[in-house]
């Protein structure tokens, strides 16, 4: 079976940011759950999954959070008028059959990567849509990252990882280890940019291989003293960046066909939000 797992934040932010504000009669803002409606259908007709789970994240704390205390701590909260879209957004994709997946102390990029585990374990294809490239090393042989992005959406499979970043998906992993992230406040190696990261990794493959031969590989000395000082920061920037595909949730593929059972809820729901020309 083919089964679709949604970044519901990620398309949500892309779909609120990406829409000109609309609004109902009554005030309500609808941008986001149009544009979230209009990539979701977009994205099924082009994947024609079997099944479909929709993640999303929790407020409360991660394992990430309690690990680090200043992981995404310079990110700013959700606007207003997307944080009023939220709930109903949610129960319409459930009126439509969808089924939501959060859990507790995980972020919905470790139910991404549980889905595509379980597939691959049960001989199923993932699909993962979003827009966050995070998600990128995921990518194997069953599963795909469908990449939303600004101009064209893009299918990474692994000879695509290795194409444009020339290393394997696991690989990006170290990568962003020692490069850092300034979105989730990843810190990585002082010094060392995208393009230093990914050379050190495309030569020696890992951050526990150049630290267990830090005196020995081939790098410049001042590389080698930017690795040296950064070391405990590179191995926390590991841990954080690596996606968790052990999160306790059901993964059964045929618990998430979509199944509408309420077409008149349903059209009311819509109707009410005025989204007419999805109805």
């Amino acid at each position: 079976m083919r089964m679709l797992v949604i970044d519901g934040n990620s398309i949500v932010n892309r779909a609120y940011y990406g829409i000109r504000q609309l609004t109902t009669k009554d005030g309500q803002v609808t941008n986001a759950i149009y544009g979230f409606l209009t990539m979701l259908t977009k994205i099924k007709n082009e994947e024609n999954p079997d099944a479909v789970a929709i993640a999303f994240d929790l407020k409360a704390p991660t394992f990430r959070h309690k690990a680090y205390a200043g992981y995404k701590a310079t990110r700013k909260g959700m606007p207003e008028d997307l944080a009023s879209q939220m709930k109903p957004l949610k129960e319409l994709l459930q009126l439509l059959g969808y089924t939501l997946v959060t859990c507790e102390g995980y972020e919905a990029d470790d139910i991404l990567g549980t889905f595509a585990k379980a597939c691959e374990k049960n001989g199923n294809e993932c699909v993962i849509a979003t827009g966050d490239r995070d998600s990128l090393q995921l990518v194997s042989d069953t599963t795909t990252v469908h990449l939303c992005t600004n101009k064209q959406d893009i299918s990474y499979t692994p000879a695509k990882i290795l194409e444009d970043y020339g290393v394997t998906p696991k690989q990006l992993i170290e990568i962003k280890a020692i490069q850092g992230d300034s979105s989730d406040n990843i810190p990585g190696v002082a010094g060392i940019g995208p393009k230093g990261a990914g050379d050190l990794i495309s030569r020696f493959g890992s951050v526990d291989y150049i630290y267990s031969h830090i005196d020995e590989i081939d790098v410049k000395d001042g590389i080698r003293n930017k690795l040296k000082n950064s070391e405990e920061n590179a191995k926390l920037s590991r841990m954080l960046g690596e996606i968790f595909c052990e999160v306790p949730i059901n993964t059964n593929v045929e618990d998430y066909k979509v199944e509408l059972k309420d077409p008149e809820e349903c059209a009311r729901f819509m109707a009410q939000l005025e989204l007419f020309s999805l109805c």
